[in-house]
């Protein structure tokens, strides 16, 4: 139950992120019958070993006695991947259009990462040079 758990979701984010949109299904497929294939074959390597019992029992609970219990989560790597795939082609927002008017051409950022204004582009009010001259005079300037 835990391997087929972890399989579907393996499979689901496979296959909404993988594009092309089948190569996630076959990346799945391929990585499920890869990690069903390697523990059968630790399971081929410590079979001759001392107290194997209890691992390969544990292994066995996990990922199951067999190829043929290892069809089900496989199974649900490539159906999570497709329905991921499909799901996510069909929510697929359309090319997004990039509008660049005059402004963001002109503007250049300074040396502290911040854009410099533009001529005009802040209106100058009385209040604000007075502040700026009492600020001036309190420092020195």
């Amino acid at each position: 139950m835990i391997a087929m758990f972890a399989c579907a979701v393996l499979g689901a984010m496979l296959g909404l992120y993988a594009k092309p949109r089948w190569l996630g299904a076959a990346i799945a497929l391929g990585l499920a019958a890869g990690v069903f294939g390697a523990e059968r074959f630790v399971v081929a390597l410590i079979d001759d070993q001392p107290n194997r019992e209890l691992l390969i029992g544990r292994l066995q609970a996990i990922f199951g006695e067999g190829w043929r219990d290892a069809t089900g989560p496989t199974a649900a790597a490539v159906i999570g991947a497709v329905f991921a795939a499909v799901m996510g082609k069909a929510l697929e927002r359309e090319s997004r259009t990039v509008v660049i008017n005059a402004d963001d051409i002109r503007r250049k950022a300074g040396k502290n990462g911040r854009y410099a204004r533009l001529d005009g582009m802040v209106e100058e009010r009385p209040i604000q040079t007075a502040a700026e001259s009492r600020f001036d005079s309190i420092l020195g300037l």
